[in-house]
């Protein structure tokens, strides 16, 4: 949860309200004591939001999108040939 002062709520409103769109929890502030909590309306925040704010998955790094695995990074041909490949190799194991 964001902690914001109430200063900053009254000199950027539309900011924050954009934040609590996003999916994110604001703690109002005023002089450091709590007064006032906003939440995303959960009948409009999408699934992942969701997941996230109830601690079910994280959300993407600031960094972007992970570095893929070497192995995974080209893309087959026809997917369904590197599937029965894939189940070739499991049953002669």
């Amino acid at each position: 949860m964001e902690t914001i002062g109430l200063r900053e709520l009254n000199q950027n409103p539309s900011k924050a309200v954009a934040r609590v769109r996003a999916g994110v929890s604001i703690l109002v502030t005023d002089r450091g004591e709590p007064v006032l909590r906003m939440v995303p309306e959960l009948g409009r925040v999408d699934p992942l939001h969701r997941m996230v704010m109830a601690g079910e998955v994280q959300p993407p790094s600031e960094d972007g999108m992970p570095d893929l695995i070497d192995e995974l990074s080209e893309l087959p041909e026809n997917l369904g040939k590197l599937l029965v490949a894939d189940r070739d190799r499991e049953r002669n194991r």
